[in-house]
């Protein structure tokens, strides 16, 4: 047996021209074309032996083309026996023009250290007068393989994953989707069928009014890519919240063709969020509405909120993470604002103590003095906030104050006429007296009892009209110079030289007042300028124009040239049972001023008071001048007095 490899120069004759030089040239062409080739090829005998290799089997099997001359074929086509060759082509394709049989199937090859590896192989017979003959072309697949088999688990990976995956396709018109896995199905609705032909921008149906819709064509025009939540809808209608992901597959000029788009369905996710600003929303308009002071630490002792009422109780305009405060520093600003002579413990004391769920009472100095409750909520141990409650509690102090003073004085004031109506009575009962005794004992009765009547009435009148909140007012059209002649008439005395210098800008000025009431409280200032003038003097009343508020009003002045006060009695002027005279030297119940005060704020006024001691006291009373409105009743011709 002759064999050829085509690894060998083959010597022909040296003819000059003619069939053999023909022939050399299809040779040399024929050996060209087997070397380039990067398949095993292989020529065999009837007995299955190689005959002929091409210089690609060293790098498929490992072998030189001439180590595998003679080698039976199933030394590296395991299975591959000349019966089996023979077999494999009659049950393969016929090549009626060649008078060919061809048979194409994969096995598994051997190299030369035995190592298997996957091959196509191209088996074909021709049967001539010396018998038959066989080529054989051997393919090394290994490489397709695992390609095929990365292509595969990659495609099972995306058909996996609970991510909806689209590929969209930037070269055609539209930049349709060419690709869809399982999970978008699952996401939107939409079979990956109804989304392939179609852009992306269908999930949206019109709701384009959304900047993320922006942020992703700029990325697109810019070849980047990008991350957003949309809203999409699904094919039922619904609404659900979409993370998109978009990633650009860069083609190798630099192009981007394709665009990879990974969906995640945030839905639960968003609502919680927007649950969350929502509550936060809310909760930051009830502390910015709050009367009540906040401030918040987190876990590390670093401030991070303060409330605006917060602010404006104690004048520290603390901004959270604005600067960096601890509890430390703020302990430091925060004492520097309370009272020494009660200073306020220390925040970072309480956490440490961990017993901030007590209220404590501070006491501020500056900016103004200020009682303040304060609660401190610790949740440091458990990794979270620290809070602290401040409330304003200065107003509740001082009623709470006012209410034991007003008590204390109540009974004390009741108590003296009522020992004096006591002892007489007991007198008159027990022990006989003569006549003038008698009397002057029952007039001492009856003026004790006459101020406790008075005292009861005005603490009636009080409790009443607060009760009401002016509900008990009965305003009309009166006329305001009727009503300071009947008030100045009630003053006058037989016997006393003392007369009101009266001067009257409004006399025809018509007001809509409670003329009792109104009436009441002219009585009262005017009894007050008489009792505190105990020497006599001038007592003077006036009307006037002015403003309270930006309002217009009326305001009538009374003025004395009495005991006057302090700047101290006159801050307590309008306390119930407060009176200017310690001694009791001058009658009266100390509830006129009161009184006073509620019927003029109460019709929309204001009461001023300026007055020294030795120098006399004058008092203004503001009452709102506001046009007549048309259908009321004319005032009234004469009034009552009493």
């Amino acid at each position: 047996m002759q064999t050829h490899l085509f690894s060998e120069e083959t010597e022909s004759p040296q003819t000059p021209s003619g069939p053999a030089t023909a022939a050399r040239g299809t040779q040399s062409s024929l050996e060209a074309i087997l070397h380039a080739a990067p398949d095993a090829m292989l020529a065999l005998d009837e007995q299955g032996r190689i005959t002929i290799a091409n210089p690609a089997v060293a790098s498929i099997f490992g072998l030189q083309p001439e180590q595998m001359a003679g080698m039976a074929l199933a030394s590296v086509l395991p299975g591959i026996t000349a019966e089996v060759a023979a077999q494999r082509t009659s049950d393969g394709l016929y090549m009626r023009a060649s008078r060919t049989w061809v048979s194409r199937f994969e096995t598994t090859a051997l190299r030369h250290d035995g190592t298997p590896f996957p091959a196509e192989v191209s088996l074909s017979r021709t049967d001539g007068e010396d018998g038959a003959l066989y080529a054989c072309v051997v393919r090394d697949v290994t490489e397709q393989r695992m390609s095929l088999a990365m292509l595969n688990l990659y495609s099972q990976a995306l058909d996996c994953t609970s991510n909806g995956v689209v590929i969209s396709d930037m070269t055609l018109p539209g930049q349709p989707v060419f690709y869809a896995n399982p999970a978008f199905h699952r996401i939107t609705g939409y079979d990956p069928g109804e989304a392939i032909g179609r852009n992306c921008g269908f999930l949206q149906r019109g709701d384009i009014a959304q900047p993320e819709i922006d942020v992703l064509r700029q990325a697109v025009v810019r070849g980047e890519g990008a991350a957003v939540v949309l809203r999409n809808y699904r094919k039922d209608g619904t609404l659900f919240f979409n993370e998109l992901a978009i990633s650009p597959v860069m083609a190798p000029d630099g192009v981007v063709r394709h665009y990879v788009g990974v969906l995640n369905d945030v839905t639960e996710r968003e609502r919680a969020r927007l649950a969350i600003a929502e509550r936060s929303a809310r909760l930051n308009a009830v502390f910015d509405l709050s009367p009540d002071g906040f401030v918040v630490f987190d876990r590390d002792g670093r401030l991070v909120y303060t409330n605006r009422a917060f602010g404006e109780m104690t004048g520290l305009q603390l901004v959270g993470g604005a600067e960096d405060l601890g509890v430390e520093d703020f302990d430091h600003r925060f004492a520097a604002l309370c009272d020494p002579a009660a200073p306020c413990r220390l925040v970072a004391d309480v956490l440490e103590d961990d017993s901030g769920s007590v209220a404590e009472t501070l006491y501020l100095q500056r900016p103004e003095r200020r009682v303040l409750a304060r609660v401190v909520r610790s949740h440091a141990a458990d990794g979270g906030e620290s809070i602290l409650f401040f409330r304003d509690v200065t107003r509740e102090t001082e009623v709470d104050r006012m209410k034991s003073e007003f008590l204390t004085t109540a009974a004390h004031e009741l108590r003296t006429p009522m020992v004096s109506v006591f002892g007489f009575t007991e007198l008159l009962l027990n022990r006989p007296v003569n006549e003038e005794r008698r009397r002057d004992m029952l007039e001492t009765i009856h003026r004790h009892a006459s101020l406790l009547i008075n005292m009861v009435n005005e603490l009636l009148d009080l409790a009443r009209i607060e009760a009401r909140q002016g509900k008990d007012m009965k305003p009309r059209l009166c006329s305001f110079s009727r009503l300071v002649e009947q008030a100045v008439g009630s003053m006058m005395v037989t016997g006393d030289a003392r007369r009101v210098q009266v001067t009257l800008e409004h006399d025809e000025a018509e007001l809509l007042l409670d003329p009792d009431k109104t009436l009441r409280a002219l009585t009262n200032v005017l009894s007050n300028a008489y009792k505190y003038s105990p020497q006599g003097g001038e007592i003077t009343l006036s009307t006037h124009d002015g403003e309270v508020d930006g309002r217009p009003m009326v305001g009538v002045t009374v003025r004395d040239c009495g005991i006057g006060m302090s700047a101290q009695e006159c801050q307590r002027v309008f306390e119930r049972f407060y009176r200017a005279d310690p001694s009791g030297n001058i009658p009266g119940t100390g509830l006129g001023m009161s009184l006073v005060k509620e019927i003029v704020e109460l019709q929309g006024g204001r009461i001023d008071l300026d007055s020294a001691p030795g120098q006399g006291t004058a008092v203004t009373m503001w009452f709102p001048s506001e046009p007549s409105p048309a259908g009321l009743p004319r005032p009234l011709a004469g009034l009552p007095v009493g």
